[in-house]
């Protein structure tokens, strides 16, 4: 059974509300990244469109803000620290100081800049003739993991189709994995298992590319293969991955999902609840020599899509969301970050096409220059 697109976009333009005319209009820059929209509170539109600028005009916020920024202190905020700071200040504040985080970190900065490079070749490549990469296609290819229905929602994107022809067309071989759509994660680790020890003897180095319910699925099957079964496999780039769970399983929308495409196996949902998918991810193990690289958007509430707006309202008590998931959970410790100031679990606005090939493109350039150092 497919649902009818006309349905489907009726159903998601009538969960749209006024947010995105909600809240205070503001303009500012976060690590380069430049975004016009709306926020929730007068803290929120301050920071990002004062203090982020360098204009310290309000010293009691401007102390308050200071001290959240403390020396010598790395790495990214948690679950935890996001949701006080949501608490303290707003929802959007707190996505907005991830953000800067993110870009405030050395090798995600440098990252970040060979990606908007990239981006900015294949974006000018002529459209009518296919842009190819003869090194990085010969010695590299790719293994997509589709997401959460994908064969009934492929409208969502969920199939990887648009990110897959654009690999190919750019001259990379690719290899796409036929999960359970609506399976348990770990069924379709076994599976995804499986897919990467079959190209173990390709000659190839493998990047394997997941997407949202598909990002903890790749994170278990390289946990139970190990080092040794997964020497051929370069990185992998988790898109907007659903690494631990969503509170919007625990709630129990099934019924809402079932009201639109027919009925699906309740083992996929249950794999997403918090409680399970916190127990799994505590117990990952991602070979050292995987380089991890977590790719996802950090919306606003004026940012936020019909797409992502019916959840990302009843998440905000869980702290900044990307309407899906919570944000600091797409983050897999250890890999690098990569963020898209203003968008929301389905990346809409964004030429996905354009932005996988200069993900991978970006990786694969990464890794050859750290092999350079290493020679």
């Amino acid at each position: 059974m497919t649902i009818s697109l006309a349905k489907l976009f009726s159903l998601l333009i009538g969960l749209a509300s006024s947010a995105a005319c909600s809240g205070l209009a503001v303009r500012g820059s976060v690590g380069g990244q430049t975004i016009a929209t709306r926020v929730d509170s007068e803290v929120a539109r301050y920071y990002l469109a004062n203090y982020l600028a360098g204009r310290r005009v309000n010293p009691t916020l401007d102390e308050r803000f200071d001290r959240l920024y403390p020396r010598g202190v790395n790495g990214l905020p948690g679950r935890v620290e996001l949701k006080r700071l949501s608490d303290d200040f707003s929802v959007d504040f707190g996505a907005l100081y991830l953000a800067d985080r993110i870009a405030h970190l050395n090798d995600d900065r440098s990252f970040r800049t060979a990606f908007d490079r990239a981006r900015e070749a294949v974006r000018n490549a002529h459209s009518s003739e296919p842009v190819r990469s003869a090194s990085a296609t010969a010695e590299y290819e790719v293994l997509l993991v589709p997401t959460y229905l994908y064969k009934r929602l492929p409208v969502t994107g969920a199939d990887l189709a648009v990110p897959r022809a654009a690999l190919q067309r750019f001259g990379f071989t690719c290899h796409f994995v036929e999960t359970v759509e609506d399976g348990a994660i770990e069924t379709n680790a076994t599976i995804v298992a499986a897919a990467i020890k079959s190209r173990a003897t390709s000659g190839r180095r493998l990047i394997l590319i997941s997407a949202s319910k598909s990002g903890p699925e790749i994170a278990l099957a390289l946990t139970s293969l190990g080092d040794f079964e997964t020497r051929h496999v370069a990185a992998w780039i988790n898109t907007v991955g659903a690494l631990q769970g969503t509170p919007l399983a625990d709630e129990r929308l099934l019924p809402e999902i079932e009201d639109l495409i027919g009925p699906v196996d309740k083992a996929g949902m249950g794999s997403l609840t918090t409680e399970r998918s916190r127990q799994r991810f505590a117990a990952l193990r991602i070979p050292a020599h995987v380089l991890i690289v977590n790719y996802f958007g950090i919306p606003l509430s004026g940012s936020i899509s019909s797409w992502a707006n019916a959840g990302f309202g009843p998440l905000r008590r869980y702290g900044p969301n990307d309407g899906i998931l919570l944000l600091s959970d797409m983050i897999f410790p250890g890999g690098l970050t990569v963020a898209e100031l203003g968008l929301d679990h389905f990346l809409l606005d964004r030429h996905i096409d354009i932005a996988t090939v200069a993900l991978t493109t970006t990786v694969i350039g990464w890794i050859e220059q750290r092999r350079g150092e290493n020679n």
